[in-house]
């Protein structure tokens, strides 16, 4: 912890969170743990072997064993991709230090502290500082429920609602529902479809017509 908050007061680690949430009380997404290009040099080591240790010691890491890896290399950030799907809900349960996500009837709630990673970097800034002045240093957040969501204090796109945790509230909260919306998409797919098959029949039986006419 004491490294992660080293990095991100030297504004040289991204760490971000994608889950989507399912139903059927489980989630999937991915985790995003980069440093800037060249960090891995001041630990002796590469920039992906640093950004592993470091997401082997996030407390989700044993909870996700199965979870599969990818390089990251963007923006000048190299890292790995941690990737994995239907974990159970219970693996994101809220905890005294850390958000989460738990289910309570027919919605799915986000709370819980903003991040231990920015609090362990926030307590190494000097007196008066401001979160803002972790430079760089990017820690985002970024739930999608499967249904309407009524309450969020982050910023919201459609069904996502994203956290940039160095000017996040204290905590996180968001509120949608549990049951997947219909896609609106696919009936309107499928009436025009409709409209150009029967069209097409109904152009093609007046011709006939036309054509037995003396």
């Amino acid at each position: 912890m004491a490294l992660v908050g080293a990095l991100a007061l030297s504004g040289c680690l991204r760490f971000s969170t994608e889950l989507t949430l399912a139903p059927d009380n489980t989630i999937s997404g991915q985790f995003v743990v980069a440093v800037k290009q060249g960090t891995g040099d001041d630990y002796a080591m590469s920039d992906r072997d640093l950004a592993r240790d470091l997401w082997a010691e996030y407390p989700k890491a044993d909870a996700l064993a199965d979870a599969t890896y990818s390089d990251y290399d963007k923006d000048g950030y190299v890292g790995v991709t941690v990737s994995f799907s239907d974990a159970p809900l219970t693996t994101f349960e809220p905890a005294a230090t850390d958000w989460g996500v738990q289910r309570l009837g027919d919605e799915f709630v986000v709370s819980g502290p903003s991040n231990a990673v920015t609090k362990a970097a926030q307590n190494e800034l000097p007196e008066g500082s401001a979160v803002s002045e972790l430079g760089d240093a990017q820690f985002t957040v970024s739930v999608t429920f499967p249904g309407a969501v009524s309450e969020h204090n982050g910023s919201l796109v459609n069904r996502t609602v994203t956290w940039h945790l160095q000017d996040a509230p204290p905590e996180l909260s968001a509120r949608g529902s549990a049951s997947a919306e219909p896609d609106r998409a696919t009936p309107l797919a499928w009436f025009a479809v409709a409209v150009i098959v029967v069209g097409g029949l109904a152009y093609g039986l007046a011709g006939r017509i036309a054509r037995r006419k003396p």
